[in-house]
């Protein structure tokens, strides 16, 4: 088989960046083309200097590139791609891990841990992937269920692997019901009756195994990572007060109803800015629900 000089000049420019010199990367595309030669055949076949090619098979001996298989004369073969790509594979691996390892006791005890920010949608799409994928534990989410649907997979995946999942969710039973997947998920309606209230269109908060968290606004693509302890744990402490209040509303939404109107109107509208209280009235209006005034 003869290769093009553009194909050859291809190939060994990505062996070089393995590590392999000029010399040793044609050398070894040469053998693979032609085997058994000599190391004379090979200088005349490639026009290569003589002493330049036993120097390079030398090497290519040690990195266990190259064998030979004759001894008079010394005639070469090279070790087959998937052998050698696959020795080389795993000593990487293996000085990564190594250099991880030894790498991570520089750094002091108390790590300072920053705030990452996100500023476009591709970018947090990409991270909530790697969280869910990267999660051991837990994942605790709280958002739309239209926001969590290009992940609808990946948080099925986790699931198989053992991660417990735990889903609060704007959106009415029949639309949240498909995140109920599987023995390891618990999903909770927002607040007994997933109304949206505020930024919960478009807001997306997660917390991860109690060492990270996200928050990420996708109507304006804007928001943050961290794994900074004290952020996480008011994430963690958020997600929780949902949940407990998401219980409360399971036993006692027609009393807090009563007390509060729907949606908790009466209470939302003394702290949620003016624009949030017009919007969630017209929210609660659309669904048919009165919003309850208050005798004088």
């Amino acid at each position: 088989m003869h290769l093009s000089t553009k194909t050859v000049t291809k190939y060994s420019k990505e062996l070089q960046e393995l590590g392999f010199t000029d010399y040793e990367a044609k050398i070894y595309i040469s053998l693979l083309q032609s085997s058994p030669v000599t190391a004379y055949e090979i200088s005349k076949n490639n026009a290569l200097p003589r002493p330049n090619v036993y120097s390079a098979l030398d090497s290519l001996e040690k990195k266990q590139a190259v064998q030979r298989v004759s001894l008079d004369p010394v005639r070469f073969v090279p070790v087959s791609p998937a052998t050698l790509f696959s020795r080389i594979s795993k000593a990487v691996q293996d000085r990564c891990l190594a250099l991880e390892v030894g790498l991570e006791k520089l750094q002091p005890e108390e790590k300072t841990h920053y705030v990452w920010n996100i500023d476009n949608s591709d970018e947090a799409r990409l991270k909530i992937s790697q969280l869910i994928l990267e999660a051991k534990s837990h994942i605790w989410i709280k958002a739309h269920f239209e926001e969590l649907l290009p992940h609808l997979e990946e948080l099925k995946l986790a699931s198989k692997r053992g991660v417990s999942l735990l889903f609060i969710l704007f959106g009415d039973s029949n639309q949240i019901k498909q995140f109920n997947f599987s023995k390891n998920c618990s999903v909770f309606p927002h607040e007994g009756d997933g109304t949206v209230v505020g930024l919960g269109r478009y807001l997306i908060t997660l917390s991860i195994d109690f060492k990270e968290a996200l928050i990420v606004n996708m109507k304006e693509s804007t928001g943050a990572f961290t794994q900074s302890q004290p952020i996480v744990n008011l994430a963690d402490s958020l997600i929780r007060h949902e949940i407990y209040l998401a219980e409360i509303f399971k036993h006692f939404s027609a009393l807090l109803e009563e007390k509060f109107n729907p949606g908790l109107f009466e209470l939302r509208k003394k702290y949620l800015p003016k624009e949030q209280v017009t919007e969630l009235k017209e929210r609660i209006q659309a669904k048919k629900v009165p919003v309850k005034t208050k005798s004088k």
